[in-house]
């Protein structure tokens, strides 16, 4: 089963209508976040779009990339990558711990990968 990835505070609830989910607090290393940027970069592409989601961060700018991208066992969004390098938000810590013991090489899925991957954003028929 494919796993997803999140830069945001888990199990985080809105209680008012347009309540945005926090971004993780924990930071990672300029370098770390650098290799962990390259790392979600490198992933394949699930879905491409050219859509730009706000950044959170940066008064509501519309500059985060939505594409979605794979390396087999774990799948992200645009907003993971974005804010692993722009701001060292850190992963979850689960993906943080592959990535790194993968020693921040992405291995190239196969197509049954990509197609689960994909299947945990569709809607559900």
């Amino acid at each position: 089963m494919i796993k997803q990835v999140t830069v945001f505070e888990p199990g985080w609830v809105p209680t008012a209508p347009g309540q945005r989910p926090p971004l993780s607090e924990e930071r990672l290393s300029e370098e770390e976040a650098a290799r962990v940027g390259d790392y979600l970069q490198a992933g394949a592409v699930v879905m491409h779009t050219t859509a730009l989601g706000i950044d959170v961060l940066d008064n509501d700018e519309k500059v985060v990339p939505m594409t979605i991208r794979t390396d087999g066992e774990y799948v992200w969004t645009g907003p993971v990558t974005y804010y692993v390098q722009t701001y060292g938000v850190a992963p979850d810590a689960d993906f943080l711990a592959h990535v790194r013991a993968r020693d921040y090489q992405v291995r190239v899925p196969s197509e049954a990968e990509i197609e689960q991957a994909a299947a945990v954003f569709a809607p559900p028929r």
